[in-house]
């Protein structure tokens, strides 16, 4: 069981430098041509932003400028993706649906996130609802994607972690 344990971690170490280095690589976060943010906003905040912008002004009604996007918060799509790759056991149709049901929460989520940082940051000045309320949501958020793993691939975690007993005749 230990060397299945450390083999699974080393992969989860390797696939997640791999593709948060293609998210870097891609300007997900922030466009740039040098290794200097440039505040430029990349790929996925502007779909958030879009999305956001569509949803909240446009159908709601709600007067907002812009959206403070939680950024580094905004990368849990990467252990999940990496969790998913690396588990075994699991059929590639299966795999597939539920790598893209995962992202679907997760973009959700980050979308609420969003809008929650937002609303606090609003109220920061007039109350201490942002100390209280932020530390929970970025744990919550730090933690959905290996909630959503084990929820999508519980037969492959309960198998990683737990001893198998042996059956005597």
């Amino acid at each position: 069981m230990k060397e299945k344990l450390w083999l699974f971690i080393v992969k989860f170490i390797v696939v997640s430098v791999l593709l948060f280095v293609f998210w870097h690589l891609t300007g997900a976060l922030e466009r740039t041509g040098t290794s200097v943010p440039s505040g430029k906003p990349g790929w996925y905040l502007m779909f958030l932003n879009h999305v956001m912008s569509f949803l909240l002004i446009k159908m709601a009604g709600f007067n907002i400028l812009c959206f403070p996007a939680p950024k580094p918060m905004l990368i849990n799509l990467i252990p999940f993706i990496s969790l998913m790759i690396i588990t075994r056991g699991i059929k590639l149709k299966t795999r597939i649906f539920q790598i893209v049901g995962g992202l679907l929460i997760l973009i959700i989520w980050h979308m609420i996130l969003t809008e929650a940082v937002y609303l606090l940051l609003d109220c920061k000045a007039t109350s201490p609802a942002y100390e209280k309320f932020s530390v929970p949501l970025y744990l919550f958020s730090g933690t959905l994607p290996f909630v959503l793993w084990i929820v999508f691939a519980r037969k492959q975690v309960v198998g990683l972690f737990l001893r198998r007993r042996k059956t005597t005749k």
